[in-house]
């Protein structure tokens, strides 16, 4: 019974959860986008053609559907010689085909069309949003009954743009950093939790995690404006997914510390498993992002 109350035991009760959801709902949504494919129909809003990967697997690769209605906006993204005063180094130019002769003529130019599905867009406010909620529910004192309601609406809008994600690189790769993070995670569990290096109590560690977390930040805050290579980009996803792994460690025996100076409430465990989960999560989009071309 000792173990069944634990405090390591409700955390991962939670962890693993919504962990769970995460997986199910990606896992569904590709296979939905998949029988999208087979059917010649779209999965919100997105259309699929088949591609076969270096290892002969196929490989979906999501596109925006031939409008079937004109006039039709196309747009074009264009490398500046100078920086614009916001910093951004390109340039959105626009045209309207009147007709599909004219997309044509526009496609050759390098127009691409206008994907005017929002339903991408609202999944991904709603995700925000309820992220954003849990992170006050994790700092506040509202009941765990609600925090868990949040976590979960949370973990099931995220499915569906992981699922995106992987399709967009290739999801036969997303599966294979899948299981790098399981393994990642239950090592740094095994590490971290049987207290060998108390991490979560070494000051120039959390010093370290923290100006780390702030460059990706601010790196990413950078990269919306301005383009990097691919290598640059690489090489901050394997320095990110470094980082993501420190923290693991170091929350894992945050979770052992609490335990052991007797903290055994739900709330305390809410607390400690959404920050692995968010651990987690981050490391998983870093790998994604590190083995994506």
């Amino acid at each position: 019974m000792l173990f069944e109350t634990s405090l390591f035991f409700k955390t991962m009760i939670i962890l693993s959860g919504q962990l769970g959801i995460v997986l199910a709902t990606c896992v569904y949504c590709i296979k939905r986008a998949r029988t999208a494919y087979e059917n010649n129909s779209t999965f919100l809003g997105i259309s699929f053609r088949a591609s076969m990967n270096m290892k002969k697997k196929l490989d979906l690769v999501p596109y925006t559907p031939i409008p079937d209605q004109y006039p039709a906006e196309m747009t074009k993204s264009v490398e500046l010689e100078k920086p614009t005063w916001s910093g951004s180094r390109y340039e959105i130019l626009k045209k309207v085909a009147m007709n599909k002769e004219q997309r044509l003529e526009f496609l050759k130019e390098g127009f691409t069309d206008v994907n005017k599905n929002y339903s991408i867009l609202y999944l991904f406010l709603s995700w925000a949003a309820l992220l954003f909620a849990c992170l006050y529910f994790s700092v506040s004192e509202i009941s765990t009954i609600t925090g868990i309601f949040l976590f979960s609406a949370q973990s099931i809008a995220f499915g569906p743009l992981l699922a995106l994600i992987m399709l967009e690189m290739d999801e036969n790769d997303g599966y294979k950093a899948l299981q790098i993070v399981f393994l990642v995670t239950i090592a740094t569990g095994v590490i971290g939790y049987s207290d060998i290096y108390s991490f979560s109590e070494s000051a120039y560690l959390a010093s370290f995690l923290f100006i780390s977390l702030l460059g990706l930040i601010i790196f990413g805050i950078i990269r919306i404006f301005i383009g990097f290579s691919r290598k640059a980009v690489r090489a901050k996803a394997i320095f990110g997914a470094f980082i993501f792994t420190l923290f693991l460690l170091y929350d894992f025996n945050y979770l052992k510390k609490s335990a052991d100076f007797g903290f055994n409430n739900w709330e305390t465990a809410f607390s400690i498993a959404f920050t692995l989960y968010l651990d987690i999560v981050n490391l998983l989009l870093e790998i994604l992002d590190a083995m994506s071309n």
